[in-house]
């Protein structure tokens, strides 16, 4: 019997970049939900009416309210109780709050534009604990379960109260897909040996830069961006650069952080998309997968005082 492909392996073969290709989200809802995940769990589920209403309406209004919706669990048993999650990953501001509920119908009652502008009301809903959730659903795709569940189970072993598996994220082509929060880190084509790097860079306030696709609470050329420059100066501290400006010019985007000692990094970076000479020959779903996009780093400088440093 032939060996069946995944797209994940063959995008890892030809060597497709995930830089910058983390999805852009403003606030995360993520659902305890034991029950069946298909392809598109949070919008084909067997939630209570309202519930399932209330929550397709929030997928479905992204270009209003940022925000991505996703069920969690860490094992398929029923439920005495519903924990939900809801991350906020703005520029400015990132924090996790927790909630336990007795039925779905209770998620109507969260004001989600409140939680997103950090209303004093869900103040003592805030945790300071981690939350890791790793996208395991292979009924939306193979390859999610194929590398996903590995990974959720070194993770688990690590640290079982706080990883979660979850339903689609996006780009199953990079799989295993990591995020942790509250700071809303992405990473991509995790193996198992390096998920212990990645939570003691997650304890410590640091990216593991290796396989970082990116801060969802930036756009893409923003994720891009941050990664260059942590590349070019080996800091990892996620506290290390804040944004200061983004803006396009002669066909690239250029984008500025700060340090905190006040120095300017400045940034020029390139997108470059194509359609792939030969398709994903592989038995996954290929639903946008048969194609590459790059963001290439064509210009770096560093102004510090009155000087600019050119690398």
């Amino acid at each position: 019997m032939a060996e069946r492909s995944f797209c994940a392996r063959i995008s890892e073969e030809r060597q497709e970049p995930f830089v910058g290709l983390a999805p852009f989200a403003e606030i995360w809802v993520m659902i305890e939900y034991t029950g069946p995940w298909g392809w598109s769990a949070v919008l084909d589920n067997d939630l209570p009416e309202p519930a399932a209403k209330w929550l397709s309406d929030f997928v479905m209004s992204y270009e209003t309210m940022k925000g991505v919706g996703v069920f969690v669990r860490q094992h398929s048993r029923p439920l005495k109780t519903i924990r939900c999650f809801v991350g906020v990953t703005l520029k400015e501001r990132t924090a996790l709050y927790a909630f336990e509920f007795e039925r779905y119908e209770e998620l109507l009652s969260l004001d989600l534009a409140g939680l997103k502008a950090g209303a004093p009301a869900y103040d003592r809903y805030l945790t300071n604990e981690p939350m890791y959730i790793i996208c395991t659903n292979g009924k939306h795709d193979m390859c999610c379960a194929k590398f996903g569940m590995p990974i959720y189970r070194e993770l688990a072993r690590l640290d079982p109260a706080h990883t979660w598996h979850c339903s689609h994220i996006g780009g199953d082509q990079f799989a295993a897909n990591l995020i942790c929060f509250p700071q809303g880190v992405y990473y991509s084509r995790v193996a198992v040996p390096e998920v212990e790097t990645i939570l003691d860079a997650d304890r410590h306030g640091r990216l593991y830069l290796p396989k970082c696709r990116g801060r969802v609470q930036y756009p893409a050329v923003v994720q891009a961006a941050e990664y260059y420059v942590r590349m070019q100066t080996g800091i990892f501290e996620l506290g290390a650069f804040s944004l200061q400006e983004v803006h396009t010019e002669d066909g690239s985007d250029c984008v500025t952080f700060c340090t905190q000692d006040g120095a300017l990094h400045h940034v020029r970076v390139q997108s470059h998309y194509c359609e792939l000479d030969c398709p994903l020959a592989c038995s996954c779903n290929q639903l946008g997968k048969n194609y590459r996009q790059e963001y290439r780093l064509i210009e770096y400088q560093v102004q510090a005082s009155e000087e600019v440093v050119t690398l």
